[in-house]
């Protein structure tokens, strides 16, 4: 028989991480991770022993859950994720003292804008019954209905959010609100349209109809040329080895046709981390994959970077510090010589930070998002070891009705072309800024979509290091270790060019790529010959992507 009883006599467990201080005190004695595991380990099958018994009612204790973290090249535990009560944490500290240090957990979030695309007011409870029904429809110029967008409708006093169907239909109730008392109309289609944002809409009884402007990228058109990458610049990697880029986020849609990966490793609980990876619930990290390195195959765009293996490694949904060292030790073991981070949170990690130092000495160039709240910015990118980017847009880059027009400041460079986004975080751990504001790239389901944030910028310059590297015979050449990196680093800040913002919204200023010095063909050497091989690059390129367009239908 089961006597029921309350969840808070439970007693709850909190996400940890346990590790060792870099440097340990002269009067204090070194922790040997291996034996805390020990005792973990012993805990826990303590636990399930009583759990099983019949003498287990006097303890309603959460069973422990624990995973050892350890590093790629050594085999040796350099820290243990664990959920803890706080009897077991105060536990741990008095055995060990300083000898051992015990951090929060913390969940991080990717540094996208979509957030803010959300209403601005919440709904009031209306003191009137009356409903207002308003009916409307989505088409695209040329008449068609678009499906799966996000309309959000608001009032003085209520608000509402559907999706339009198949019909490109979608019917919008409001409560205590009539026709003049309508203040906003977002639509924010899921893929292959701008956003449209119309203040103090004007609607009609019935027959509404809302058009929303197709994006410049398309599986179905030539390869757009996208202002980002005209931005940082359009340059051909040389031929030589191809440069390993992994992309920590939610994962990567397998099988769209203008992006690839290499291989990867996903790190959610319980699934398969050889094939969690290959899916992007959110989206966010296709999109970020995509502005580093689409295929340069006359479709949709391209990436930044044109001959490199990304590979995503998947930590989104329920991303955690604990996950992200996790992913960093699997970037180290596949030796990857770039890592982008378009995520963060707001709590500083010593041991996160451990691990940073970690991939730096592996030769590893470590990029981070600052951050979408405007204020200071959020670790990983705060720390000294990781390249901190500032998202900036550019006047006339979208439309005027999309909602990409809040993002734009006072912050205007000294050209009058570009403007510091106004969710960027800001701060002397700023080294370079990126576009980031109306960034069209890839997205699942064989589309591509137009985001806004630090999370769209870091690619940039994940993509303008990869292309760096690839032009740096002397730094591929080196040791993979802290030189190595360190030789990106400064690389990577040289090249860039300052927009005469504030340093704490530019750092160095924004990175642009040139051309490497090549011998050109002297005249009429092959010239016909020459054209005519171009034409045939492309043709294939063409039809190697309408093959993967056809496989993945």
């Amino acid at each position: 028989m089961h006597e029921v009883t309350s969840a808070t006599d439970k007693k709850k467990t909190a996400k940890y991480i346990i590790g060792k201080p870099a440097i340990t005190g002269a009067n204090v004695d070194e922790v040997d991770l291996e034996e805390v595991f020990g005792l973990l380990k012993a805990k826990q099958e303590a636990f399930s022993a009583m759990q099983a018994g019949e003498d287990n009612a006097d303890e309603a204790v959460a069973p422990l859950a624990f995973t050892a973290l350890s590093d790629p090249d050594t085999g040796k535990v350099h820290s243990l994720s664990a959920e803890l009560t706080d009897d077991h944490v105060k536990e741990l500290k008095d055995q060990y003292g300083d000898a051992l240090v015990i951090e929060k957990d913390f969940p991080l979030q990717m540094f996208n804008a979509a957030d803010l695309f959300e209403m601005s007011q919440s709904p009031t409870l209306s003191t009137q019954n009356d409903e207002l029904k308003v009916t409307l429809k989505v088409l695209d110029e040329n008449d068609a209905p678009v499906q799966g967008v996000q309309v959000d409708l608001s009032g003085e006093l209520w608000s509402d959010r559907q999706r339009t169907n198949t019909q490109g239909k979608v019917t919008l109730k409001l409560f205590g609100e009539t026709l003049d008392s309508l203040t906003e109309l977002r639509l924010k289609p899921s893929s292959g349209y701008w956003s449209r944002l119309i203040q103090s809409p004007v609607f009609a009884i019935r027959d509404n109809v809302v058009r929303v402007t197709a994006l410049p990228a398309s599986t179905d058109a030539p390869q757009a040329d996208l202002w980002g990458n005209q931005t940082v610049g359009n340059v051909t990697m040389p031929d030589g080895a191809r440069i390993r880029v992994a992309v920590i986020d939610s994962g990567f849609a397998d099988g769209h046709p203008d992006v690839s990966a290499a291989g990867g490793r996903g790190f959610a609980e319980g699934g398969d981390p050889e094939e969690d990876w290959k899916t992007d619930d959110s989206g966010h990290g296709t999109h970020v994959a995509g502005t580093i390195g689409a295929l340069n195959n006359a479709i949709g765009m391209r990436g930044v970077a044109d001959r490199v293996d990304i590979f995503p490694l998947r930590i989104f949904p329920g991303a955690s510090i604990s996950k992200l060292i996790a992913a960093i030790d699997a970037a180290i073991e596949l030796k990857v010589d770039v890592v982008n981070m378009s995520l963060g949170g707001a709590n500083k990690s010593d041991l996160l930070q451990q691990r940073m130092q970690a991939a730096r000495a592996a030769g590893i160039l470590l990029i981070a998002a600052a951050g979408n709240s405007g204020g200071d910015v959020m670790f990983p990118a705060a720390y000294p070891e990781v390249m901190a980017v500032a998202a900036i847009g550019k006047f006339g880059t979208f439309p005027n009705d999309s909602f990409h027009t809040r993002h734009v400041t006072e912050h205007v460079s000294q050209d009058g072309e570009f403007f510091a986004a106004k969710f960027t975080c800001r701060g002397p751990q700023i080294d370079v800024c990126a576009p980031g504001v109306a960034i069209v790239s890839t997205v699942p389901g064989n589309g591509f979509g137009s985001n806004d944030g630090t999370s769209m910028a870091a690619p940039h310059v994940a993509g303008v290091a990869a292309v760096l590297l690839a032009q740096s015979k002397d730094i591929q050449g080196m040791a993979r270790n802290q030189s190595r990196s360190d030789a990106l680093f400064t690389r990577v800040l040289d090249a860039c060019q300052p927009l005469g913002l504030s340093a704490e919204l530019q750092g160095r200023g924004m990175p642009v790529l040139v051309p490497q010095n090549t011998p050109e063909d002297p005249p009429d050497a092959g010239g016909s010959d020459a054209a005519l091989d171009t034409v045939a690059r492309l043709i294939q390129r063409a039809l190697e992507a309408a093959k993967k367009i056809n496989a993945s239908a």
